[in-house]
Formats: C-alpha cells, sequence, structure tokens
C-alpha cells in the first residue's frame, strides 16, 4: 500500500495545502518507479530490478487514483535507473546499469509495449560505468542525457538524436557525447527543473556539506555553470528524497522528505536561484522509499511508496 497526498495552490503565493486522499494500492515492491505520458494518459510505472517485472497503473485524480493497465514493457532484470524521455513524439524509456555502463533506449508504443532498444556504453573516458546519477532532459528541443559520479566527480553529458534511418530492428537513435568534465564528488539528491526553456537543478553534497543550483548551458559542450552555492536547506544531510514538481504555469518548486519522521516540505524556488520559501510542511507517512509526484488538471499528487 502507498498514500497519496494533493497539492494545491491557494490565494496566497507562498501557501499550499497538502491533504491526504487515502490509500492506494500498488501490488509490488519496486526498485524503480516513474510516470510515463503515453497516447495522453499518464502511467506510473514500477519496476523490480530483481525480477525484471515491471508494473502499470493509470493516473487520475480521483478515487481510486491508480488503475491497474496491462502492459507489454520487456525491460529485463537489474537495471539500476528507469527514466522517462520523449523523442519524436514518441515515448521513450531510459534503463541504465551501474555496473557494466549500459544505457538501454526503448521506444514505447501507444499499446504500453517496448520496442526494440538502442544499446549504448562506453568502457572508456568518458566513461558510462558507475554512474549515480542519470537524467534525460531537453534542451532548445534536443534531447541528452547527464550522467554524474558519486564517488569520483566524473560527468558527462550525451545528445540523443533521430537519425534518418536505421537497421531494423534498431530504433532510428545515436548518442554522442557533448560533454565531459570532473566536479567535486560526493553531489547527491539531484532536483532537476526548468525556466521556461532553461535547464536548473538543486543538488547536494554529502562529502562536503553544500547545497547548489546549477544552470545546464543551451549550448551542451559548455555543460554547466554553478548559479547559487552554499543555500540553506533544512535537514540537508539528513534528508532522504529531494523531488521537483510544477504548481502550474510559472515558479518550480520542489519537495524534501525525512523518511524517519515523514516530515515533509514544500518550496517555491526564487527566480535568482539563490533561495526558496517554504510554502507547506506536513508530516506525512513514513518510510516511504519513493516519492512520485503528477499533475492532472490544476491539481498537483504525490504518491509516498
Amino acid at each position: 500500500m502507498a498514500t497519496i497526498y494533493s497539492i494545491k495552490a491557494t490565494q496566497q503565493r507562498d501557501e499550499l495545502t497538502i491533504n491526504n486522499e487515502g490509500s492506494v494500492d500498488l501490488s509490488g515492491s519496486y526498485s524503480s518507479t516513474a510516470v510515463l505520458s503515453v497516447a495522453g494518459r499518464q502511467y506510473l510505472i514500477g519496476y523490480n530490478k530483481e525480477t525484471g517485472d515491471t508494473d502499470t497503473y493509470q493516473l487520475s485524480d480521483s478515487a481510486p487514483f491508480l488503475s491497474p493497465a496491462d502492459n507489454q514493457l520487456t525491460f529485463g532484470k537489474g537495471w539500476d535507473i528507469i527514466e522517462p524521455f520523449y523523442m519524436a513524439n514518441k515515448p521513450h524509456v531510459l534503463c541504465y546499469q551501474s555496473k557494466n555502463g549500459h544505457m538501454y533506449f526503448f521506444p514505447i508504443s501507444d499499446g504500453l509495449a517496448s520496442e526494440h532498444p538502442l544499446h549504448f556504453y562506453h568502457t572508456r573516458y568518458p566513461y558510462t560505468t558507475d554512474l549515480t546519477e542519470v537524467k534525460p532532459l531537453v534542451s532548445q528541443g534536443q534531447v541528452f542525457v547527464l550522467g554524474y559520479n558519486h564517488t569520483n566527480g566524473y560527468v558527462n553529458i550525451w545528445t540523443v538524436s533521430a537519425t534518418s534511418s536505421s537497421v531494423a530492428p534498431q530504433p532510428p537513435l545515436a548518442v554522442n557525447i557533448a560533454w565531459a568534465h570532473q566536479w567535486a564528488k560526493g553531489w547527491t539528491r539531484f532536483a532537476f527543473f526548468t525556466w521556461g526553456n532553461e535547464n536548473f537543478f538543486l543538488k547536494t553534497n554529502d562529502w562536503k556539506p553544500n547545497v547548489n543550483i546549477d544552470h545546464i548551458w543551451d549550448d551542451l559542450s559548455q555543460g554547466t555553470n554553478e548559479v547559487g552555492s552554499h543555500l540553506k536547506l533544512k535537514d540537508d544531510q539528513i534528508l532522504n528524497i529531494v523531488h521537483p514538481f510544477y504548481v502550474g504555469p510559472g515558479d518550480p518548486y520542489f519537495l524534501t522528505y525525512l523518511a524517519s519522521s515523514g516530515e515533509s516540505t514544500f518550496n517555491r524556488v526564487h527566480g535568482d536561484c539563490m533561495g526558496w520559501t517554504t510554502c507547506a510542511t506536513e508530516n506525512c507517512d513514513k518510510d516511504a522509499k519513493a516519492i512520485i509526484p503528477y499533475r492532472i488538471g490544476e491539481v498537483n499528487f504525490a504518491i509516498y511508496a
């Protein structure tokens, strides 16, 4: 079982209302979760790396909120990260395995079936192995993947592009390195968000305590630049989850979660990226392993699972 909370805007800019909407039934224990839009519907994907099984649930804005949906998603066992993205109006899922650095890019059909993937990995610099953060994003219409290694600080950006054709059953995709760099080690709990067409992310360092907001350049070969540093985030060194969300058009938000107490804060990022305002604090379920935000209409929801 999991608990779903609604997140609603109020007449006050810096106030949000958080309501417990009740329990929802998740049929499995998942190592990765994501929200994927397919054919105009939103689905929660739950993946178990030990069994390779993938469950899907259609999301809604009223009870029961989650409805099991049949799928033909066959990703296989052992993936550490699964992340959705969209290429040429078609949903895809990126599956990543840290030990061997393999990335599989699966196109997804309107019938929730996985198609033959593009396989990519790099065993020499810039490495795809041992990444702890792997996130597909979009800059000026260009899909790219940011990957970071918590242990040594290596960080890379790869572009994902459509090709004119491919030899069946390969999808018409190509992956190329755009930027390779080394940050400090120890960055974790990334929360990616956008302002207009610009990409930003909040990250926390648990080696030399710090909280930053960084910007990703439109020219991906230039990588990233620091915007705000040594920002004050409550419990930054002991938080379990930091996750972005949006409350309609406008400023981005992020939530933080401390599993031992269930305390969750809901924060609006300031336009100068030098801080945020906490718009709500709520004692939610304890010991959640994942938080899955989604938005339908004018209401946001967060599933604590």
